[in-house]
């Protein structure tokens, strides 16, 4: 299902994030406490991910300067956490409510 989706969209549709900085920014200019998250926030890192890994480096320090209430955990997958390991993403996310009791 992937693959057929892929093959008739392309990558464009998941890149279209990246292609709105203009939108993003200036949202980001209007939020409220300068875009800082009072609430609980959790980031899963995958281990093998070559593009968005917050470990091991400063990539993760705005995240971590703007979440005061901030869990990283980290699972053995590459950068698509819920195609990889998906059973394994929704066991994190529910222990971590859980314990944040939410």
């Amino acid at each position: 299902m992937l693959v057929q989706s892929f093959g008739a969209h392309g990558f464009r549709p998941s890149c279209a994030w990246y292609l709105n900085d203009d939108a993003n920014i200036a949202y980001a200019r209007k939020a409220p406490d300068g875009g800082r998250l009072s609430q609980p926030v959790l980031f899963v890192n995958g281990d093998f991910d070559q593009i968005c890994s917050i470990t091991g480096n400063h990539q993760g320090d705005p995240m971590r300067a703007a979440c005061p209430d901030l869990t990283i955990m980290s699972l053995p997958a590459g950068h698509w956490l819920p195609l990889e390991r998906k059973a394994e993403l929704i066991g994190a996310i529910r222990s971590w409510l859980q314990c944040k009791k939410l």
